[in-house]
């Protein structure tokens, strides 16, 4: 039997209608259990055998849950290969596994600026930057990030893709400088933005999940870029500043 369809609407039943509609979207995302991230990645990912290596080294340390995962840093790379930026920054490299997903994925002519503040998870990174052949294109700088980011915004430094990934303290200064360098259409890439859906939950309160909050609330009230937050990994906000 056909469905029965709805009664035609005269133009101003229509427009009533249109103007009253406050229905909220339907949920068609797919809940990924452990079955279905089995098979998202051996459907989907396939992972460089320098960044499965980066990721069973950071394993051996008790922050390895840091690490972005390996369908968030092939996105990542994804995107870079589409977008062909020529000059990119990343904040927060922990053990170098994102910052090897977007180096390996950049062309020829690009370069790339990593900021961390940890001697020792720089060194790993540094290791596997080498290994990579990248060591003349990707440069990593230690330091504080927002002392790093205050020196590149004063030197009037200029950039094509950003990948944010630090402390969630800071990271709202970190996308509004980032953002005043960013060339337009350039993309901001954000991890974490979901914060294991603690974001979605009121009762979770803790200053992290505030910060994460404040910086969404933030973006989707930021009338000069176009934004997507993406259901992968921990969350990942892409931005694209508009022309």
């Amino acid at each position: 039997m056909l469905p029965k369809l709805p009664e035609r609407l005269s133009e101003k039943e229509k427009a009533d209608f249109l103007g009253g509609f406050d229905q909220e979207p339907v949920n068609r995302t797919v809940a990924v259990d452990d079955d279905v991230y089995r098979y998202l990645l051996k459907s989907s990912v396939k992972e460089h055998p320098i960044l499965k290596d980066i990721r069973a080294e950071t394993s051996l340390y008790h922050m390895a849950r840091m690490q972005i995962s390996p369908e968030t840093g092939q996105l990542l790379s994804l995107l870079v290969k589409m977008q062909n930026p020529k000059r990119i920054l990343e904040i927060g490299v922990f053990t170098g596994y994102s910052t090897l997903c977007i180096g390996m994925a950049m062309s020829g002519d690009a370069s790339m600026l990593a900021l961390e503040k940890k001697p020792m998870w720089l060194d790993v990174a540094n290791s596997y930057i080498e290994k990579a052949g990248l060591g003349t294109r990707l440069e990593t700088r230690l330091g504080d990030a927002m002392d790093s980011m205050a020196s590149l915004v004063q030197a009037g430094e200029t950039f094509d893709f950003v990948f944010i990934d630090a402390d969630k303290a800071n990271q709202l200064t970190y996308y509004q400088q980032a953002k005043a360098m960013l060339n337009p259409s350039g993309c901001i890439a954000i991890d974490n933005t979901l914060w294991w859906g603690n974001v979605a939950k009121a009762e979770f309160d803790d200053k992290n999940t505030q910060y994460v909050r404040q910086l969404n609330d933030f973006i989707m009230q930021d009338d000069e870029v176009d934004v997507s937050l993406i259901p992968i990994g921990d969350g990942l906000s892409l931005i694209r500043k508009k022309d």
